[in-house]
């Protein structure tokens, strides 16, 4: 029988044509006996819009079957579904609507009992399908993207048998623009398991070349997700004011849609067991958004939030002849009113629940809306902040208030930014009729401490090398540090003198706190730079190169001096030839010289030029 099943299944994606007429479903399971399962699929699709050709192609469903642990997929065990006759979805979930819009939705309900033999980490099952309906407004390139529909059923050991949650109503078949809706989206649990209701991101499957894949040619976990298009999110998927929100421990799902439109929306209930999760039950479906005619309507405008006590709301119902105020205080039961504006004075700050019902004859509506009355709000900006590395700041308020407006100074609208440059920030918070500015001033270091140094020298009256380095700036502290080690311990000086080459550096904390670090290296210098012996010199007393080899040079020596006939003429330590009685012309000199930590012997011919 399962092998017919399947041939089935394969000869109805022979020839599939791209089909945008699916809405959305969920995948649900329970547990028999002997590891048998009753498995059900529930198909939503567009009987409006849908071609009958591609709703006849969905008799069979594919299901795929996969390892929980290894995501690798067990054919033996993939099965396919015939459906049941479907159940239209008519039900309307608004009060007196006049005129409805034209939409259709089918639920198309997949049951089947398969075997699926205890697996470490157990299963995951998934129906997938292409293609959705090109007219959707949140995604990027609806008609491309598919539906993959699935759950995973786990392990039992340990936490015994398991059924996955199942929703108790149907989806709604079209929402009403500007209308509040208020729906059940809770779900039951056989095995009394705690329910938690939160949006999700849907997931995709098949594709426009083959849009009832066979299952070899299904995508294999983890799965691809649909792709949003620019503002909207799985958490903000549809327009809506408020924004659309499900209450994550009841399920009821509050929207008020401003945008007419199709609209993907994910939503999943997830169950847990002794504060575990165990299962989920994830329903991928499409919200048609339409313009609706009322009898009468309740509306009725205010700020979420309010700065003043005394409330005014403006009552924006529509026909509707008598009304009725519930303004949620508490603190008394004279907290109501039946003009057609609304006012009232809260004896406190706090969040109260307000309630409008409108009527009209037998016709009427209610809208419950939430308001939050303040004080004031209360929020600082950090203090002025002077940033020693100039690296950016990011600059934020003490209290956040989500749904609040924020304006910088820069023009961002962020509820922070990232601070580049120095100077002052302010930052204003509209919330509700609540306003409130701080400032902050942000410094960049500016001050420099840096060492300095001419470099190392030979000194003419010790003949020794040296270097003056100095410390330039305005510091609290300073610790020096050299190698070879050449400064004395806790030294704090801004001047000192080294006599040795070698890695000398500095750090410390500036004048305004911020920390400072420097470094050079000094090097020797060369013997060429030390000695250096003329060939010439013009001993005519102009004070100008009168003597040989220098009048005081960095270096302590032994000069002796020949003439042309070699015979020795002068000879001496430390005392310069001035050439005195010596005519002009050509001499012979050795020179032995040590200075600076180096020594030379040196020969030449020198010039005397009076």
């Amino acid at each position: 029988m399962k092998q017919l099943i399947l041939f089935i299944c394969l000869l109805l994606s022979i020839g599939n044509a791209t089909a945008t007429h699916i809405v959305g479903g969920e995948l649900t399971y329970s547990p028999l006996s002997n590891s048998r399962y009753k498995i059900t699929l529930k198909l939503y699709i567009d009987c409006f819009n849908g071609q009958p050709a591609a709703i006849a192609q969905d008799v069979f469903a594919n299901i795929g079957v996969y390892s929980a642990d290894s995501n690798i997929q067990l054919t033996d065990l993939c099965f396919a579904i015939k459906r049941a006759l479907p159940i239209r979805v008519s039900k309307t979930n608004y009060n007196c609507i006049k005129i409805a819009p034209d939409a259709c939705v089918d639920a198309y309900f997949y049951d089947t009992v398969v075997t699926l033999p205890y697996r470490s980490k157990g299963y995951i099952l998934t129906f997938q399908r292409c293609c959705r309906n090109r007219t959707i407004l949140n995604l990027i390139s609806p008609d491309a993207t598919g539906e993959n529909i699935w759950t995973k059923i786990v392990d039992t050991a340990g936490i015994g048998a398991n059924s996955s949650p199942v929703f108790k109503n149907l989806p709604p078949n079209f929402l009403c623009t500007n209308a509040p809706l208020i729906f059940d989206h809770a779900a039951t649990d056989a095995d009394g398991d705690s329910l938690v209701y939160e949006f999700f991101q849907p997931y995709t499957g098949g594709s426009q070349n083959d849009p009832r894949p066979v299952f070899n040619n299904f995508e294999s976990p983890p799965f691809s997700t649909v792709t949003y298009q620019s503002g909207y999110t799985y958490n903000v998927a549809i327009d809506a004011s408020p924004n659309a929100s499900i209450n994550r421990s009841t399920g009821l799902l509050k929207l008020t849609p401003t945008v007419s439109g199709q609209f993907v929306v994910g939503i999943v209930v997830k169950e847990y067991r002794n504060g575990q999760l165990i299962g989920f039950t994830q329903r991928d479906y499409q919200f048609n958004v339409q313009q609706c005619v009322f009898e009468t309507t309740s509306a009725f405008a205010t700020p979420d939030v309010n700065c003043d006590r005394e409330v005014l709301f403006t009552n924006n119902s529509n026909n509707a002849s008598s009304y009725l105020w519930n303004f949620g205080d508490p603190s008394t039961t004279a907290d109501t009113a039946n003009t057609a504006s609304g006012y009232y004075k809260y004896p406190q700050a706090g969040v109260y629940t307000v309630k409008l019902i409108a009527r009209n004859g037998n016709c009427m509506d209610s809208l419950i809306k939430q308001i939050t009355i303040l004080d004031n709000i209360e929020f600082n900006l950090p203090k002025d902040t002077l940033i020693c590395d100039n690296s950016p700041k990011l600059l934020f308020p003490n209290q956040f208030f989500k749904q609040a407006k924020y304006l910088w100074n820069t023009g961002a609208t962020d509820s922070f930014i990232i601070a580049q440059a120095e100077g002052k920030y302010w930052l204003r918070i509209t919330y509700g009729k609540c306003l409130k500015y701080d400032t902050c001033e942000i410094f960049h270091d500016h001050q420099n401490v840096a060492m300095g140094s001419d470099g190392l020298v030979c000194n003419p009256d010790t003949k020794e090398l040296e270097a003056m380095i100095w410390v330039r700036g305005d510091f609290k502290s300073i610790n020096w540090w050299s190698s070879p080690l050449q400064i004395p311990a806790n030294y704090r000086d801004t001047l000192i003198l080294v006599r040795k080459k070698g890695s000398f550096s500095i750090n410390g904390e500036k004048k305004n706190g911020c920390p400072y670090v420097d470094s050079m290296q000094l090097e020797g210098i060369s013997v060429i730079d030390i000695f250096k012996f003329a060939n010439a010199f013009t001993p005519n007393e102009d004070g100008i190169n009168d003597v040989y080899p220098d009048l005081n040079p960095s270096y302590n020596y032994h000069l002796t001096i020949f003439n042309r006939w070699g015979l020795n003429i002068f000879e001496t330590d430390n005392i310069p030839w001035n050439a005195e009685n010596f005519p002009n012309g050509t001499y012979f000199y050795f020179i032995e010289a040590t200075g600076c930590g180096a020594s030379v012997k040196s020969h030449g011919v020198v010039q005397v030029i009076k």
